[in-house]
């Protein structure tokens, strides 16, 4: 949260916010909520600053324009200007920071990689005042004007330094910026008043004095959904605070997670160990069938942890049909296996072990890259699907396009598996499934 504040509502109902010193490259959300009589408590936000690329001493590589006032359909890039071309074995970009005090900071570089349909993931190497080199991965992205981000800590002490960015082992990136941000140092935490919702929930913010996020008040058939965010695949202890007068559930991705039991309306902090995929992850309350549920967030503490995740590799499975083993360096294990689907006969299965039954994650690890046509105003990128059958219950999913055929995702699949052996097949009667490096499977609870 960048600012908090009171505002009058006018005769009409109407407020003024004012809007200044925004990033033209951001999006923002404005949250509205009753004043009450308490007085708002200041945002706490870290240090952040950013560097242009453009800006800072570059190697071996071009400056070059974007989109700009007098080029409003050029593509949109902070600044207006990135560096590119950086492809020669000195290519680098050095850029001077300052930071306000020692720590742990949050470098987040924002790229652009492609090369058309032989795109692979590029390095380059990262140094901090000419020390010991770290390598950092690129994924592609649509095109070199797609922009993406990647992430690494850095420690730094308080003053000026040179962090540099050169040309690695593989591939080139056009970089954009960077920006700096201090860890925050806390644990990440989810208003339940911010929620996406279903139904009829109420807002209560009838708490002496409240002023900011309140509460939600879920009945039978209400339901908030969050957006969950998990740096790294694991397990996490995800709290809920809550009161309830009947029992109520937490699902993730669509599974039951954890039951809220009834409180007696008195509040409490359930705590749960879910296993949460890299990236968000949607988990939903749902009110209870008979009396309320009283919900002011969702919090997420911990370090990562993945015991008790098992992965199989694609090519250790059994493949029948034109299903085949390929190399790839980028893959777990360096092979993947392809040519999955495309008729009933093309199929790769996976015989998996489950401790207990009960529900699972299955995280699938795929590459696509399939295109239809051609034409400069569409990005004709193609999703696949692949029929799922886990011990003889089939489903489709679809797994979108992902820039390049060595470019591995996780997809999480919530899938139920009986205790000890099961099987898990891959395929489609009717066009090609994605390419599979391999899936892995964790217990939805831990």
């Amino acid at each position: 949260m960048l600012s908090r504040g009171t505002v009058t509502v006018g005769a009409d109902g109407s407020i003024t916010v004012p809007l200044t010193g925004l990033d033209p490259m951001a999006a923002y959300r404005i949250l509205v909520n009753p004043a009450g009589s308490g007085r708002p408590t200041a945002a706490k936000v870290p240090w952040q600053q950013s560097y242009e690329a453009e800006n800072a001493a570059i190697t071996s590589g071009t400056v070059y324009t974007q989109g700009t006032v007098s080029n409003p359909y050029g593509y949109a890039t902070s600044g207006t200007k990135d560096v590119g071309s950086l492809n020669q074995p000195t290519s680098k970009v050095a850029f001077t920071v300052s930071v306000p005090a020692t720590g742990t900071y949050d470098l987040n570089i924002f790229y652009g990689n492609q090369s058309g349909q032989t795109a692979t993931p590029a390095t380059q190497t990262l140094t901090v005042d000419g020390g010991s080199a770290k390598t950092i991965t690129y994924p592609t992205t649509l095109n070199w004007t797609y922009r993406s981000t990647v992430s690494t800590p850095v420690s730094l002490t308080a003053g000026t330094h040179t962090l540099t960015l050169a040309k690695g082992a593989t591939g080139e990136v056009t970089l954009d910026k960077i920006d700096l941000t201090a860890s925050p140092g806390q644990d990440p935490v989810y208003p339940a008043t911010y929620a996406d919702i279903s139904g009829s929930p109420q807002y209560d913010y009838s708490a002496s004095g409240i002023s900011g996020a309140g509460a939600l008040v879920l009945g039978s058939g209400d339901k908030a959904a969050f957006d969950v965010y998990a740096p790294t695949d694991g397990y996490y202890t995800v709290h809920a605070d809550y009161a309830s007068t009947g029992g109520a559930t937490l699902s993730l991705d669509g599974a039951t997670a954890s039951t809220l039991a009834s409180t007696g309306g008195r509040p409490t902090d359930r705590t749960q160990r879910l296993y949460l995929s890299a990236g968000n992850n949607r988990i939903t309350a749902t009110g209870p069938g008979k009396g309320r549920l009283t919900l002011r967030d969702l919090r997420v503490t911990g370090t990562v942890d993945t015991t008790g995740v098992t992965a199989y590799e694609a090519e250790s499975a059994t493949r029948a049909g034109t299903a085949a083993v390929s190399a790839n360096s980028w893959a777990s294990g360096g092979n993947y296996v392809g040519y999955v689907g495309n008729g009933p006969g093309n199929t790769l299965t996976f015989q998996v072990n489950a401790a207990s039954a009960g529900r699972y994650v299955m995280n699938v690890r795929y590459a696509n890259n399939q295109v239809a046509g051609s034409g400069n105003y569409n990005t004709n990128v193609v999703s696949r699907a692949a029929t799922i059958t886990v011990n003889g219950t089939a489903r489709t999913v679809m797994f979108r396009n992902n820039y390049s055929w060595s470019n591995w995702w996780d997809l999480p699949v919530p899938v139920t598996l009986g205790a000890g052996a099961n099987t898990v097949s891959f395929g489609n009667a009717t066009a090609y499934a994605p390419d599979i490096d391999r899936v892995t499977l964790a217990p939805l609870t831990g």
